[in-house]
C-alpha cells in the first residue's frame, strides 16, 4: 500500500504533529532579573533620576496641594488664628443642651503695642529665638525634632500654622505641609503681624485662648500690665497648658517652666541675672481660673470632656468648638436625681454622707444617666466621681461566679449548698449577715437571699481562678489575677468602680452580649458643621446568653428572696432582677438590679470609708427602686428572654434531683438542656383531705388510696349519715347519727315502736366492749349480754 504523500507546502514540517512536544523550562530567576534589564542599561544619573522622581513629585505636589487647602485660611488673619466659636457644647440624646464652655463669638485682636513686651520677649526667647531672622522655619530644628522626638522644632510661624490645619500628628508629610505654610504665612504677613496673630491666638489653658483672656483670667489683668514674672509664667504654659496651669494643674511644673523661660531671656540678652533672681522671688497672686462646670451632669460631662481630649487633645477639642451629642437623656437624670435626692435624708440619719447612680441602655451599652456625688459643690468630697472610684461592692460580686459557674455546668439553680459554719482552706470561717444557719440550701435561694457561706462554697467549687476571669469576661477589669485575693473574694472583697459592676450586670440584662466600653457619645460635630469621626461601640459576647437567663431567672424571683429582703426590692407587677451588696461595718452599700431596657446601679457610703449604721436593701435600695419604678411606669412589663436550651424539670427540694414526677415536695427549676442534675429522687406520697363517708369525719389518706364508696373529697359538708331508730326508752322514733346505734338503746324496727316497762331494767355486761350496762330484760341473750356482770370482759 502505498503511503500518500504529504503536500508540498507542508514541507519539512509536515512531520511536525507526530513528533513529542518538548516541556517548557520552568522560569529562572533570570527570567524576572531580565525585567529590570533596562534599568542596568541606563546610565547612574538617569538611575537616579528614576529613583528620585516620585520624591520629587512629593516636594512639588505638596506645597501646591497644601496652599490650595489652605489660601483661604491664610489670606483671612481670623481663620488663621483659629480662635473664634472656640469651646465645647454637649447635648443630650434629644438635642437639649446641658452643658457648654466657651463658644466666643468673635475675640478683639490686641495690637501688639498693647501687649507687654516681657510677653513678647519671653515668647521670642522660649519659643523661637531666631524668629526675626528665618524665613519661617529652621530647619535644623525641624529635623531634630522629627527623628529624635526632642523639642517642638517649630518656629512660631509653624505653630500658627498648625492652628489651622489642627493637627499634632508626627510625620514628615505634617511638617512639610506646616513648613510649606509657614513659608507662605511669611509671604503673606510682616513679623509683627505673625506675632500679634499668635499671641491672640495661642491656647493658654484655663479655656483661655490669647494673651488677653490669659491674663484675665490667671492674673486679673489686661495684657500690657503683665510684670516680668508673670510674663514668663504665662509662656513657660504653652508647651502644655493643661498640666502646667499653676491653678489647676502642677504648681511646681509652672514654677520650673516659668524658671526655664526667665533663663532663656537671660541666655539671649532679654533680662539680667538679678531681674531673673527678682522675677522669681515675686509672689504671684492668681484669678480663679476657668469656670467651674455648670451643669445638671457635671461628672458625666467631665467624663466626656476627657474622653474628647484623651483622643483628640483638649486644645484641639476646644479650638473645634466640638458639638457633641452624647448618650445622656435628661429625663432620665431626672429621674435618678430625684430618687438620690429623696433618699438622702435617710442616709444623713444612718450616718451616710454620699450616693452615686448610673443608669445605662444595655442593648447599646450607652449611658442614660450619670451622678458621679450627691453633692457636686461639697468641698470635701463633691468633685470625686464615686461611679468610676473603685469601692467594695461586697455581695452584688456574687452574681458574677454565680453565673459562669451555671453557665459552666459547675452548678445549677438546684444544687443544694450547705449553710453551716464551714472553715473554708483550714483559716477562713465566714458567716452570714444574720449570724445564722439554715442548712440544705439551693443555689437559687442561697445567693437570692444573699447568704455568704454557702456564696463561698460555690466559689470554691469553681475556684478563686476561674471567677477572676469570669470578672474580666464581663469588663470588671479592676479584680487582677495578681492580686491574692483568697476566697473572701467570693464576698466582694475586691475594690471595684460602680461603672464596671453595672456594665457586667448590663451583659446579663442583654442576653450575654456586652459593649466593653460603656459609651458616651453619639455624634461630633466641628464648628463648621462637619462631623467628626469616631470608634463604634463594640459588642462581644461576655458570657452564654444561658447564663446570662439562669443568673436573671434567680435574681427577679421576688420569692425566693422574700424570706431576707421581704417585698423590699419588689417593683411591683414588673420583672425586674436586683442584687444588693454590704460591706463589714457598713462601710459600702450597692444595689444593682435590671430588666432588658435598663439597668440601674446605686452605691451609698462616705468617702473617708466611714462606718454606717445600715447596709444596701436599706440605704441603696429605696434609691434604685424608686429609680427603677418611674422608668418603668410607661413600659409594659416583659420576661427575661428565655434561650431555647433551656428547659424546666421538676425537682425535690430535698436533694435537688430529677423527679419522677411532679408533687408536694417538687418544685419547677430551669436548666441548661445539657447541664441537668444527676441524682433522682421518688417523689413523697400526696396527702389529701377527704371525709370519710361512714363516720362524717375528715381524714388524711394518700391520694392513691381514694374511694369514693368510703371517702369524699367533699370536706365542708363531711356530716356523718342518719338512720330512723326507735328509741326503746321512749318508744319514739327518732333520727340519729349511724355510728351512735346500740341495740341495747335503739331499735331498728320502726313499725313496733313501743316503750319498754322501767320494771324490766337490769344490769349486764356487754360482752362487745367489755363493760357493764343497762338493758331492757328482754335484750339479755347470753351471748352479747350476760348477767356475769362480776367478771364482764371484752369477748
Amino acid at each position: 500500500m502505498q503511503t500518500k504523500k504529504p503536500p508540498a507546502r507542508m514541507g519539512r514540517y509536515a512531520n511536525l504533529s507526530t513528533m513529542k512536544r518538548a516541556s517548557r523550562p520552568k522560569r529562572s530567576g533570570a527570567h524576572h532579573k531580565g525585567r529590570f534589564v533596562w534599568f542596568r542599561n541606563l546610565s547612574w544619573r538617569k538611575k537616579t533620576l528614576v529613583l528620585l522622581s516620585p520624591l520629587l513629585i512629593f516636594l512639588i505636589a505638596t506645597p501646591i496641594i497644601t496652599y490650595v487647602m489652605y489660601a483661604h485660611d491664610i489670606a483671612d488673619q481670623e481663620r488663621l488664628m483659629n480662635r473664634n466659636n472656640t469651646g465645647i457644647v454637649l447635648t443630650d440624646i434629644n438635642g437639649k443642651t446641658f452643658y457648654s464652655v466657651g463658644r466666643a463669638e468673635h475675640r478683639a485682636l490686641v495690637p501688639l503695642s498693647q501687649i507687654s513686651d516681657n510677653v513678647k520677649h519671653a515668647l521670642i526667647a522660649s519659643e523661637d529665638k531666631d524668629f526675626y531672622k528665618h524665613g519661617g522655619f529652621n530647619l535644623l530644628s525641624t529635623v531634630r525634632a522629627l527623628f529624635t522626638g526632642v523639642g517642638g522644632g517649630s518656629t512660631i510661624t509653624q505653630q500658627l500654622a498648625k492652628n489651622t490645619l489642627l493637627s499634632d500628628e508626627r510625620s514628615i508629610f505634617r511638617k512639610y505641609q506646616e513648613l510649606t505654610m509657614s513659608i507662605a504665612i511669611e509671604q503673606t504677613y510682616t513679623k509683627d503681624q505673625i506675632l500679634d496673630m499668635y499671641l491672640n491666638s495661642v491656647y493658654f489653658g484655663e479655656n483661655a485662648f490669647g494673651i488677653e483672656e490669659a491674663a484675665r483670667v490667671y492674673f486679673n489683668k489686661s495684657p500690657n500690665d503683665l510684670d516680668l514674672a508673670e510674663s514668663a509664667m504665662l509662656i513657660g504654659l504653652l508647651p502644655a497648658p493643661s498640666a502646667y496651669s499653676p491653678i489647676s494643674g502642677n504648681a511646681q511644673y509652672a514654677k520650673r517652666q516659668q524658671t526655664t523661660v526667665l533663663s532663656r531671656m537671660v541666655t539671649n540678652g532679654y533680662i539680667t541675672e538679678e531681674q531673673k533672681s527678682a522675677a522669681l522671688a515675686e509672689e504671684l497672686k492668681y484669678g480663679a481660673g476657668a469656670s467651674q462646670v455648670n451643669s445638671v451632669a457635671p461628672h458625666f460631662a467631665e467624663m466626656v470632656i476627657a474622653e474628647l481630649s484623651e483622643k483628640y487633645g483638649y486644645e484641639k477639642v476646644m479650638r473645634s468648638g466640638y458639638q457633641v451629642k452624647t448618650t445622656l437623656d435628661l429625663s432620665t437624670q431626672q429621674t435618678l436625681q430625684e430618687s438620690l435626692n429623696a433618699g438622702m435624708g435617710h442616709i444623713t440619719a444612718m450616718g451616710g454622707s454620699n450616693a452615686s447612680g448610673i443608669v445605662i441602655d444595655p442593648k447599646t451599652g450607652e449611658v442614660r444617666a450619670l451622678i458621679g456625688s450627691a453633692d457636686y459643690n461639697n468641698p470635701q468630697w463633691g468633685k470625686v466621681n464615686m461611679v468610676t472610684t473603685a469601692r467594695q461592692p461586697a455581695s452584688t460580686f456574687k452574681s458574677i461566679y454565680y453565673a459562669y459557674a451555671l453557665a459552666d455546668g459547675v452548678i445549677t439553680p438546684a444544687t443544694i449548698l450547705h449553710d453551716v459554719k464551714t472553715t473554708f482552706g483550714g483559716d477562713y470561717t465566714p458567716l452570714d449577715a444574720d449570724k445564722k444557719e439554715r442548712g440544705d440550701i439551693s443555689v437559687r435561694r442561697a445567693i437570692s437571699q444573699s447568704l455568704n457561706i454557702p456564696s463561698v462554697e460555690v466559689m470554691q467549687k469553681y475556684s478563686i481562678d476561674k471567677s477572676i476571669v469570669a470578672a474580666n469576661n464581663l469588663g470588671v477589669s479592676a479584680v487582677s489575677k495578681d492580686k491574692n485575693y483568697g476566697l473572701s473574694l467570693a464576698l466582694g472583697s475586691a475594690e471595684v468602680p460602680l461603672a464596671q459592676m453595672a456594665n457586667a450586670y448590663a451583659a446579663f440584662a442583654n442576653g450575654g452580649k456586652q459593649y466593653s466600653k460603656l459609651t458616651l457619645i453619639k455624634e461630633i460635630n466641628d464648628k463648621f458643621g462637619g462631623k467628626v469621626e469616631s470608634s463604634p461601640a463594640v459588642v462581644r459576647q461576655a458570657i452564654s446568653k444561658e447564663g446570662a437567663y439562669l443568673i436573671s431567672s434567680i435574681l427577679s424571683d421576688n420569692s425566693a428572696r422574700a424570706p431576707i429582703f421581704g417585698s423590699s426590692l419588689t417593683v411591683p407587677g414588673r420583672t425586674v432582677a436586683v442584687k444588693t451588696g454590704t460591706t463589714n461595718d457598713n462601710r459600702d452599700a450597692w444595689t444593682i438590679g435590671y430588666t432588658e431596657d435598663y439597668v440601674v446601679g446605686v452605691w451609698v457610703g462616705n468617702n473617708d470609708n466611714s462606718v454606717m449604721r445600715s447596709g444596701g436593701s436599706d440605704m441603696a435600695g429605696p434609691i434604685w427602686r424608686n429609680t427603677m419604678k418611674k422608668l418603668l411606669a410607661t413600659i409594659p412589663d416583659k420576661a427575661f428572654t428565655m434561650p431555647r436550651s433551656i428547659v424546666q424539670k421538676s425537682v425535690c427540694t430535698k436533694n435537688g434531683g430529677l423527679a419522677e414526677k411532679s408533687g408536694p415536695n417538687t418544685y419547677t427549676e430551669y436548666f441548661m438542656s445539657g447541664a441537668l442534675p444527676t441524682e433522682t429522687c421518688n417523689v413523697e406520697p400526696t396527702m389529701i383531705s377527704v371525709c370519710e363517708l361512714s363516720s362524717g369525719k375528715v381524714i388524711s389518706i394518700n391520694e392513691t388510696a381514694l374511694d369514693t364508696t368510703k371517702q369524699s373529697k367533699d370536706t365542708t359538708n363531711c356530716i356523718a349519715p342518719k338512720m330512723q331508730v326507735c328509741d326503746l326508752s321512749n318508744g319514739t322514733i327518732v333520727s340519729i347519727d349511724a355510728a351512735t346505734y346500740t341495740t341495747y338503746q335503739y331499735s331498728t324496727d320502726t313499725a313496733n315502736c313501743h316503750q319498754e316497762p322501767g320494771a324490766n331494767k337490769i344490769q349486764a355486761c356487754d360482752t362487745s366492749i367489755g363493760q357493764v350496762v343497762t338493758i331492757y330484760q328482754s335484750q339479755l341473750d347470753g351471748t352479747r349480754y350476760t348477767s356475769d356482770t362480776a367478771n364482764c370482759n371484752k369477748v
